[in-house]
């Protein structure tokens, strides 16, 4: 395969992340003849661009690399990849690989983030409870100051709101009060952190844990996070080869990269959680699941029920206290 690969020279992955440096100066290091170019593709636009290319010859992409796991899944359910046995996934949970088509890279904690210039840690809640319990007992110290994803706008918002109702008994009470409180409804992770950056709001609520790092790291230290004490979900990049890829064979050596020792020590320096070290992370985490439970999410009956019953808890009564 190593062979197969050099000859094709090239390895094209759409990937909604733009933070990809050191594991391109990895794979091309450890592969110093194959280039890896990563194409950054928002993730609404990633199903499209699989689709546009789903025709023989009509093919860009040689691996699709997304953290919108019901979309992946979807797609490969669709019959949009290819299988591959990779002699690297044995050492992956099992939760971590579908049908030797789909395979979760990283396991991604969904935290909450907050401005800790403006609210120090011991006025964090640091539970599910904890947040519902502050938001009943103060609620005017929290009056627009959450910041929270559109699930009906954001892909990544409503498998969040799907997960933590199927994980969290008072999940609509807390939906109640966090729309009670006036929050901002965002699409863009992006958006939200610039809100506790300004001190526009104090808390984000389901925040993935690597751009509250990656903020914090690179554009205000004054936002932070918290490991939700009782339960926090976690969430993989998937990634799936397409029918297809152009470059097949370097597309599994990449592959066989990023779920190797060497590259999710890469993927740890570049700020990611690797899968590899779920683990570690494991004490309250709910992982989400690389597999067709997701497929749930983008039923219409269900997205239908779901998105009205959390349109009714973020718009409460005028006469809401």
């Amino acid at each position: 395969m190593i062979r197969s690969a050099l000859q094709e020279g090239e390895v094209v992955i759409y990937a909604n992340t733009d933070v990809t440096g050191p594991i391109v100066e990895g794979f091309e290091r450890r592969f110093p003849g194959i280039k890896a170019r990563f194409v950054e593709v928002t993730s609404s636009k990633l199903e499209q661009a699989v689709l546009t290319e789903a025709k023989p010859g009509a093919g860009v992409a040689d691996l699709i690399w997304s953290s919108s796991m019901d979309i992946q899944i979807k797609l490969i359910n669709d019959g949009y990849a290819q299988t591959y046995q990779s002699k690297e996934a044995g050492d992956l949970p099992r939760w971590a690989v579908w049908r030797d088509q789909g395979f979760g890279i990283t396991a991604e904690p969904i935290v909450f983030a907050y401005n800790k210039r403006l609210l120090k840690p011991g006025d964090v809640p640091r539970s599910h409870a904890a947040l519902l319990e502050a938001l009943r007992t103060d609620p005017g110290r929290w009056r627009g100051r959450i910041a929270v994803y559109d699930a009906q706008a954001s892909g990544v918002g409503l498998m969040y709101l799907s997960a933590d109702t199927q994980i969290y008994p008072d999940a609509w009470a807390l939906m109640s009060e966090i729309g009670r409180s006036q929050p901002s409804l965002d699409v863009a992770g992006g958006v939200i952190l610039g809100k506790l950056d300004t001190g526009e709001r104090l808390l984000a609520y389901n925040m993935n844990a690597f751009y509250a790092h990656w903020w914090s790291e690179h554009r205000n230290p004054d936002v932070a996070y918290v490991r939700p004490e009782d339960y926090h979900l976690s969430i993989s990049r998937v990634a799936f080869i397409p029918r297809h890829a152009p470059h097949p064979n370097a597309a599994r050596l990449f592959l066989d990269y990023l779920i190797s020792d060497e590259g999710q020590a890469t993927l740890k320096q570049a700020g990611f959680t690797p899968v590899r070290d779920a683990g570690a992370e494991a004490t309250g985490a709910r992982p989400i699941r690389v597999g067709p439970a997701l497929l749930a999410n983008l039923d219409q009956a269900r997205r239908a029920s779901l998105l009205s019953e959390w349109r009714s808890r973020m718009q409460p009564p005028a006469n809401a206290d």
